[in-house]
């Protein structure tokens, strides 16, 4: 598990070198394509996921990302009106993140079972913050 930790980081590390190459949207589209790269397989790795599993979940999960996504830029747009109702419309928002979420795993119920689910979150928490670990590991070697 540490050597899959240890590569694991090595792999961000070569990811966020990319990062003065953020300007150019290839290399920022490539970034983000390894950090997904990445992400599967941190997940998969933590989740124990087998074959099978990841052939039913993966397709369920994506999706599921993509409407985060979209909730997520709703979110943002909807904090930068400034209209009366902007209280109602972040607790509309968060009502709507926890509905999907709800659905979602209802629907990952028929590719994994509940003890995997369970940790689909905070294995999420655990890949995070191992990104930004390795950004501020490299920030502080510059």
């Amino acid at each position: 598990m540490r050597y899959l930790i240890f590569i694991f980081s090595l792999s961000c590390i070569n990811i966020l070198g990319a990062q003065n190459e953020g300007r150019n949207p290839e290399a920022k589209a490539k970034m983000l394509e390894k950090l997904e790269a990445q992400r599967v397989a941190f997940i998969t790795n933590k989740l124990e996921l087998t074959p099978d599993e990841s052939a039913k979940f993966w397709p369920l999960y994506n999706e599921y990302s993509k409407k985060r996504q979209e909730l997520r830029k709703e979110r943002i747009n909807s904090r930068q009106s400034d209209s009366d109702d902007s209280l109602e419309e972040e607790f509309d928002q968060e009502e709507k993140a926890l509905q999907l979420k709800k659905t979602y795993y209802e629907k990952f119920k028929s590719a994994l079972p509940v003890s995997k689910i369970a940790k689909l979150e905070q294995t999420e928490k655990e890949f995070k913050l191992e990104v930004l670990r390795t950004i501020k590991e490299r920030r502080r070697a510059r």
